[in-house]
């Protein structure tokens, strides 16, 4: 299990890239960490928010209006759904599918911590 302080890794980071793959997306930060998608995301702003999955590239661009932002915030709601807020109302949840299969993989200085619901 991720513990409070590898999740502190990505607060103050910036979103620094977005790799777009064929069954994935991977969130690249300048602290070094990384989050590999394979799930459901949601990225909300004001009032108004998309849903994305990692495994569909045509929802990869729901993201890059995240590029080159700072992480204030960076949190696990019921264990299992990640949390970026990146300040001016902006914020990013990254939603496991319970499937049983690995749905995304942070990446910190500590490790590999997959993410798998059921």
């Amino acid at each position: 299990m991720i513990t409070e302080n590898e999740l502190n890794e990505f607060e103050e980071a910036i979103l620094t890239g977005v790799t777009v793959g064929v069954g994935s997306l991977i969130l690249l930060f300048s602290s070094g960490t990384r989050i590999l998608i394979q799930c459901p995301f949601r990225c909300e702003e004001k009032n108004a928010f998309h849903i994305g999955h990692g495994e569909d590239i045509s929802t990869s661009n729901l993201l890059f209006s995240y590029l080159n932002q700072r992480v204030e915030l960076c949190s696990l709601l019921n264990g299992e759904i990640l949390k970026l807020f990146f300040g001016n109302e902006k914020n990013m949840y990254i939603v496991p599918e319970n499937n049983g299969f690995e749905s995304y993989v942070i990446t910190t200085s500590q490790g590999d911590y997959p993410v798998i619901a059921y």
